[in-house]
């Protein structure tokens, strides 16, 4: 804190009617300044401190207060008068503010800026102030006017406001990924559970057992619908949901949502029906993703709440330039109390004792309607039945014809053929994913392969031919991205094998992440069986596919070469230069360590993690002979075949010995002992 400057003597400091406080000999520049007569005593009366100080004087000291000045700051005009203002700045006063004072007041500019003050009891403020130079007729620098104003509650306010605002914005980023946590780590177990239920109604069931089942699925697909609008309405409240704006064909849009309802529709004896208007084009500029979200969601309710009739789709291009959707059926309807609060979150239409849904829907539709530029209601009969509709500002797109005026449902049921073929490397750590997706491809006749992590899957995919590779992301040691990177660096046909990404993660940036890595496709866990068989069919459809033959059980190590070479030309360039031989020769040593405490050991646990631990090592050094081994002694352990594991385990010394002899480095180094061993003689 600054300290105090002896007061001025009395007989200097004059006061006006007003109590305004004049320094005896300044009158002429508060009198330049025009705060005297008339407009002296409307300043005296002022919430605001006005001062005036006179730069003819040494140090351009203040020469006038107002009576305000003093009740914001404390200091009587005996101790202001006279002095510079800069006995107001102390700790805590920003050095920027002053110097920007300080080059203002020197170029005679005006200047307003906040910064820390001190009152005469040594508590700060912030003050607000306005300084102007007041000139003369011939422009020459005679006063200036400052104007001061206690700010501090503002900032305060200010204060609490950001950092409230910073509060929510971490607990809604807190939010958003604890939604995407769990969202991975319900839709896993959901992803076994729904292909589980898949597999079992695919057996012989009596008719007791079957209804269980077709419960217990149905439950499984409401739980997945639920988990999906929740992540939708997070997205949408954290910002973080984007709209694009891309070329569609309306005519696609529309057949989509009617081929996925018309089996609900169906079942329901309901017609199912979509009309276009003759003056749309053929193609919009818009998000056709979230049109056709919104579509299925109002065209699924439609038909949930209708038992008779139809359901329809219209689709018109409306006189400002938007384009307006209407979904109308000929349901139950809805009561005029519940359409006042059908759009809001957790709302649900219990119509006829027919309530469904987690009342998430239509408000997903209504926020997603409103990103898109437009608007949503609904107009409904109770008995008659409902019409929703909504209108977005989509552009035309010249010269893309007309879509058709009618659009009917054509179902296609995706059913491989018995006799499907083609060879399938599926990437999953997860058992029950592997049992679920395994056991569905293998029973529409494909050949399945296993991959527990991401580098075996790039180890397999580099050792051999495959027709599709469906990669799971979420895996240990390599992750699904990386390892398709690894997959993509492989020169040749190998490494151009469609590899199709499975997910249980469906965040913004998940997929463009899957494209950017190298994949072929994306697929949101849990899979149905459908969604499965379609996705493989659509790949293999589109290349010609391997045979379908057994793949030979070999002995461990016995068909596979002791080395890849690529595989090491590629580690040598990832690691850079000169820094393979050290990374061999540590893998060797670890590698014989690891061997020959397995072949003490009789617990078939340890085995199996040193197993592990050694097929991954092996894979990562192309070490092939002895990763497919390391692989077998697992699948023995793992399988409790104590017969199998105990040969495998005294198979490995050797085989490890000889892959290790196979590496340039360990030859380079047997041939110099050799040579020196020569010299000796």
């Amino acid at each position: 804190m600054t300290s105090r400057a002896p007061p001025v003597e009395k007989a200097r400091i004059i006061r006006d009617a007003g109590g305004n406080a004049y320094l005896e000999g300044g009158d002429g520049a508060v009198s330049a300044a025009g705060l005297n007569g008339v407009l002296a005593l409307a300043i005296a009366s002022a919430p605001t401190g006005i001062t005036v100080a006179d730069p003819s004087l040494p140090d351009c000291p203040l020469v006038f207060i107002n009576p305000a000045f003093t009740q914001l700051t404390g200091y009587p005009p005996e101790e202001v008068l006279g002095r510079n203002c800069r006995f107001l700045q102390g700790r805590g006063t920003e050095k920027e503010s002053v110097r920007a004072l300080r080059l203002a007041i020197a170029a005679g500019k005006p200047i307003t800026l906040e910064f820390t003050n001190h009152r005469r009891d040594g508590r700060r403020f912030v003050n607000e102030l306005r300084m102007a130079p007041v000139m003369d007729e011939k422009g020459q620098l005679v006063a200036y006017i400052g104007i001061q104003h206690d700010v501090t509650a503002r900032k305060r306010a200010e204060r609490e406001a950001i950092k409230a605002r910073r509060a929510a914005e971490r607990a809604n980023q807190e939010k958003s990924d604890f939604l995407a946590f769990m969202s991975h780590e319900v839709r896993t177990p959901l992803h076994g559970v729904m292909g589980t239920l898949a597999l079992l109604l695919d057996t012989a069931l009596d008719a007791e057992q079957r209804a269980y089942a077709e419960t217990a699925q149905r439950c499984g697909a409401t739980l997945l619908h639920t988990v999906n609008e929740l992540l939708d309405l997070s997205r949408i409240e954290a910002g973080k949901l984007d709209v694009h704006s891309d070329p569609f064909s309306l005519a696609d849009i529309v057949k989509d949502v009617l081929d996925l309802l018309a089996p609900a529709a169906a079942e329901k004896g309901i017609e199912l029906s979509a009309s276009l208007d003759h003056l749309l084009p053929g193609q919009l500029v818009g998000d056709p993703s979230r049109i056709r979200q919104v579509l299925i969601n109002l065209t699924d309710n439609a038909v949930k709440f209708t038992h008779r009739g139809s359901v329809e789709l219209r689709i018109a291009a409306l006189p400002d330039g938007h384009v307006g959707f209407a979904v109308t059926d000929t349901g139950i309807g809805i009561p005029p109390k519940l359409r006042q609060s059908l759009f809001t979150r957790f709302a649900q239409a219990d119509q006829a004792g027919e309530q469904t849904g987690s009342g998430l829907g239509l408000a997903i539709c209504k926020r997603l309607v409103a990103l898109m530029g437009g608007q949503i209601a609904v107009d409904s009969t109770p008995g008659r039945g409902s019409t929703f509709f909504f209108d977005l500002p989509l552009a035309h797109v010249p010269e893309s014809g007309t879509p058709p005026p009618r659009i009917a449902p054509q179902p296609v049921l995706v059913q491989p053929l018995a006799g499907a073929h083609g060879r399938i490397l599926l990437a999953e750590d997860g058992k029950a994913n592997q049992l679920v997706a395994a056991a569905i491809l293998r029973k529409a006749g494909y050949t399945v392969e296993l991959a527990r992590d991401g580098a075996e899957a790039a180890a397999a995919a580099e050792s051999s031919d495959y027709d599709l590779i469906l990669m799971d992301v979420r895996m240990p040691l390599m992750d699904g991205y990386a390892a398709t990177r690894a997959i993509r660096a492989v020169p040749g046909p190998r490494g151009r094998v469609p590899i199709i990404a499975m997910t249980a993660s469906v965040m913004p940036g998940d997929t463009e992440r899957c494209t950017a890595a190298g994949m072929d496709g994306h697929l949101p866990k849990p899979l149905g069986k459908a969604e499965l068989l379609a996705a493989v069919q659509r790949v293999l459809d589109a290349r010609p596919r391997r045979p379908r033959v057994p793949i030979p059980e070999a002995e461990p190590g016995a068909t596979a070469p002791l080395l890849d070479r690529e595989t090491l030309e590629e580690l040598r360039a990832a690691v850079g230069p000169g820094r393979l031989p050290r990374l061999i020769s540590v893998f060797t040593a670890e590698t014989k360590e690891r061997v020959r405490r397995m072949h003490a050991m009789t617990d078939p646990v340890r085995i199996e993690d040193e197993a592990h631990s050694l097929k991954a090592a092996a894979a990562t050094f192309g070490a092939i002979a002895l990763r497919d081994a390391a692989r077998a002694l697992e699948d023995a352990c793992q399988g409790g075949q104590p017969e199998e594991w105990r040969r495998i385990l005294d198979l490995l010394p050797g085989l490890a010995d000889r892959s290790i002899a196979a590496f340039p480095l360990a030859r380079a180094e047997a041939r110099a002992k050799q040579d020196r061993e020569q010299k000796g003689r």
